[in-house]
C-alpha cells in the first residue's frame, strides 16, 4: 500500500509539473506570437537646429530704469516689440514683468521689477487722466 501512495505522489507530481511546462510553453508561444504581431514603431533621430537672429539695432528710450529694459528685456524680446505692446498702468507692467520672472524665467532681480514697472509705464503707459504716454504723443 505505502508504494500504491508514492507511485500516486510521484504520479500527481509528474502531472502537476507537465502541466506547468506545458502552461509555461503555450503561454511562450502566446507571447511570441504576439510580439510577431506587434506593429513597428519608426524612430526618429533628433536634429540639432541652430537660429541666428539678427541682433536689435534699437534700444530703449532714454530714461530711469532704460539701463534696466536694456540690460533685461532686451534678452529675450526687441524694444519694438515691448514699445508696440497696448499702454497698461504700472501696476499692469509689474504684473507683467512678474510674470515675465516667475512663468518664464526672466533673470531679472526682484529689486529691479518696481523700477522696471515705472520706467515702462513712463514710456508706454495707460494714464486714467487721458495723458499721452511719451512713446507716441497718442496715449495708446
Amino acid at each position: 500500500m505505502l508504494t500504491n501512495l508514492r507511485n500516486g505522489a510521484l504520479i500527481g507530481t509528474v502531472v502537476v509539473v507537465l502541466g506547468v511546462a506545458l502552461g509555461a510553453g503555450l503561454a511562450w508561444s502566446h507571447f511570441m506570437d504576439a510580439k510577431a504581431a506587434a506593429p513597428t514603431i519608426a524612430v526618429r533621430a533628433w536634429a540639432r537646429v541652430s537660429v541666428d537672429l539678427q541682433p536689435s539695432q534699437t534700444i530703449f528710450p532714454p530714461g530711469d530704469g532704460a539701463n534696466i529694459a536694456n540690460a533685461q528685456c532686451l534678452i529675450c524680446h526687441s524694444a519694438g516689440m515691448v514699445l508696440r505692446q497696448p499702454a497698461l498702468t504700472q501696476d499692469q507692467w509689474t504684473g507683467e514683468i512678474n510674470k515675465m520672472r516667475n512663468a518664464f524665467g526672466a533673470p531679472l532681480p526682484a529689486d529691479q521689477v518696481q523700477p522696471l514697472s515705472a520706467y515702462l509705464y513712463g514710456i508706454n503707459g495707460h494714464r486714467a487722466s487721458g495723458n499721452p504716454s511719451a512713446v507716441d504723443g497718442q496715449g495708446s
